[in-house]
């Protein structure tokens, strides 16, 4: 028997597997990234830990300028504010 019919019945049945795995997989995906997309509206708690962790930087960088800044300086500013 001539193997050319098994090979093209062959050749088609793995594309068509292959199409069909890749649609499901995209739908898949699709499906995942519209659901993170909806999650990812911020919300009143994700709002309040930007403002605390905005917060909690501005006074890192006071102490920051505190413990790196030349110690008459600090003493000269901390007479200042008296």
């Amino acid at each position: 028997m001539d193997p050319t019919p098994y090979f093209i019945m062959g050749s088609l049945f793995g594309v068509g597997t292959t199409l069909a795995i890749q649609w499901f997989a995209n739908r898949k995906v699709r499906k995942a990234l519209s659901t993170v997309q909806i999650a990812a509206a911020p919300s009143d708690e994700m709002l309040l830990q930007q403002r605390e962790t905005a917060e909690m930087r501005r006074r890192l960088i006071v102490l920051e300028k505190i413990v790196t800044d030349q110690p008459q300086r600090l003493a000269h500013e901390i007479d200042g504010l008296r």
